[in-house]
């Protein structure tokens, strides 16, 4: 059991959606998830001095997140994410650019917090800009488990900054997609094994975690696979329900579960966010910590 937190690094942005706007970002949502599950989570990211920079704080507010780590940018404004749902219910997205995520300044107390935390989660998207990448790097450089959300969003999907964040991760999470991409870059065959032997042999990564929609998820950790099916579940959105699936398959971790329990638990998690809109839904985290 730990009480240090989970450090969240990258995007804050609103969600457009056919049903209307939903407060979102990869690294807001896990972090969101890790406090509705009991575990403290801290959020470092930045929006603008507009409405949505203001409704996002309320947001944060009424979640139990913490504020103080949100910066704000007196130009640049809030992120925007519209988002385009296919017949199942997954999204694709268009990007706002620039926004105030691209300016996460870095602050000594920011990285006091890094120190000290249990884990810190970070992703690729939020590298787009110079800054923002710079910030997140000695953050990430100054914790002591580093969890890679890899999120490749076409036209921010540059490889290169795939392959400089690999050097920082300890934890890889991917989804099928991204798998593949990922297993071109090293140069090796789209299998899970292959995926990672590689990854531990050029970057020494312990973990693999790669989600697989309908199909379940697959964990490498503690030296063995662990396979968990999904489970069956009405679609409204797809959106954030890998991020639930991290923040519980975290939170579980750290808490000394099995990991065969932490996937178990993770995956009952998303299939609920899945069957909601909008990436952060209202549950009661003891729902999810068995």
């Amino acid at each position: 059991m730990t009480d240090r937190p989970i450090l969240c690094l990258g995007e804050t942005l609103w969600d457009v959606l056919p049903s209307g706007e939903f407060l979102g970002g990869a690294p807001l949502n896990v972090s969101a998830h890790v406090t509705k599950l009991g575990m403290p989570a801290v959020m470092i990211s930045r929006v603008g001095a507009d409405d949505r920079g203001r409704r996002t704080l309320d947001r944060l507010k009424a979640l139990h997140l913490r504020t103080d780590r949100v910066q704000i940018d007196p130009v640049l404004p809030t992120g925007e994410a519209r988002a385009t749902l296919k017949a199942d219910g997954a999204a694709e997205y268009t990007f706002t650019h620039p926004a105030a995520w691209d300016a996460i300044a870095l602050t000594s107390h920011d990285q006091e917090l890094a120190q000290h935390s249990s884990a810190v989660v970070f992703g690729t998207l939020a590298q787009r800009t110079e800054v923002s990448r710079q910030t997140i790097y000695q953050l990430v450089d100054s914790a002591s488990w580093r969890i890679l959300d890899v999120n490749l969003r076409a036209p921010h999907d540059d490889l290169s900054l795939l392959m400089e964040s690999l050097t920082r991760a300890d934890f890889v999470k991917v989804n099928e997609t991204e798998l593949a991409i990922l297993a071109d870059a090293l140069a090796v065959d789209a299998q899970p094994e292959s995926v990672r032997a590689k990854l531990f042999q050029r970057f020494g990564t312990g973990s693999l975690c790669i989600t697989l929609g309908a199909e379940g998820a697959l964990l490498y950790h503690d030296g063995g696979w662990v396979e968990q099916a999904a489970f069956p579940t009405q679609v409204a959105d797809t959106v954030g329900a890998g991020d639930s699936f991290l923040a519980r398959l975290l939170v579980g971790l750290l808490h000394g579960q099995s990991p065969a329990k932490a996937m178990q638990q993770a995956a009952r998690l998303a299939a609920f966010v899945a069957s909601q809109h909008g990436a952060i839904p209202d549950y009661d985290g003891q729902d999810f910590a068995g």
